[in-house]
């Protein structure tokens, strides 16, 4: 017989549907707050006791988060939290630095009233949350608040695009390599003080349209994020890291990130 919910049968199709998106959001949380850290395994079986559910919903929550890059499907080797590595932090500023204005550009241009209520209501929960020291609360609000920045564009490319970007960055925000995990709690809450109110100054130039502002707000909180993660970086490896910035060239992937002891070399 075909389970009920609140009375009303439900076809198998959409209790599959509804398992698996129970699992895609318990993992995707724990993933994101590094509750699950990289590399870790997602073994097919232990998910379903854990969920009470078949392999199918387990299998499509798996396929769900490897298509956003935050799980790594091996036949042989079985499914992965996706892993982050150096190159990926430079790679990731790189396009942020060229994507996240593009993005609060066309924000301020194409808001509408209800994309601005929206914003209203989620930087007071971003805030609320940086305020109790909320460390799970601080990752979802932001995630929601510049998701709802991205919808504000009215471009569904740049949304896409955008949504996986931040995906990615807050991963970065609290995690440089394996062993470097950064702290949460009051440590986190004092690093999104500063994201916090630079997101504050974004979201009032979006509601007066004023697009310039808007782009030279999203660098700087781009900026603010990177000195943040190189600074915890550097502290967690015991060595001094150097991004590369966007308007110098990377001669090559091997050199893209630079450890350096001691003092910082003269540049040329």
């Amino acid at each position: 017989m075909t389970p009920k919910a609140n009375g009303v049968r439900l076809p198998a199709a959409r209790l599959r549907r509804t398992g698996a998106q129970a699992v895609y959001d318990a993992l995707r949380r724990d993933i994101m707050c590094l509750d699950l850290a990289p590399g870790a395994a997602l073994d097919e079986g232990q998910l379903c006791r854990q969920f009470k559910v078949s392999r199918t919903p387990v299998r499509e929550a798996l396929i769900r988060l490897a298509s956003e890059g935050l799980a790594e499907l091996n036949p042989n080797r079985g499914a992965r939290v996706a892993s982050i590595e150096f190159a990926d932090v430079v790679d990731h500023y790189e396009a942020m630095d060229v994507f996240m204005p593009v993005a609060c550009h066309f924000a301020a241009v194409r808001r509408t009233s209800d994309d601005i209520a929206r914003l209203r209501e989620l930087l007071g929960r971003f805030s609320g949350a940086v305020q109790n020291k909320d460390s799970a609360g601080m990752i979802s609000s932001n995630y929601e608040l510049h998701s709802a920045i991205a919808r504000a564009c009215h471009n569904r490319c740049i949304e896409r695009g955008y949504r996986q970007m931040l995906t990615d960055k807050l991963r970065l925000a609290q995690h440089g390599l394996p062993g470097t995990t950064f702290d949460k709690g009051s440590a986190l809450a004092d690093r999104f003080n500063g994201t916090a109110r630079i997101s504050a100054q974004l979201v009032r130039a979006i509601e007066r349209g004023d697009s310039r502002q808007a782009e030279q707000l999203a660098r700087k909180l781009n900026q603010f994020v990177r000195s943040q993660v190189v600074a915890v970086l550097s502290a967690s490896l015991g060595k001094r890291i150097a991004l590369p910035l966007p308007d110098r060239p990377i001669r090559s992937r091997s050199s893209s990130v630079s450890h350096h002891r001691g003092k910082k070399k003269a540049q040329s």
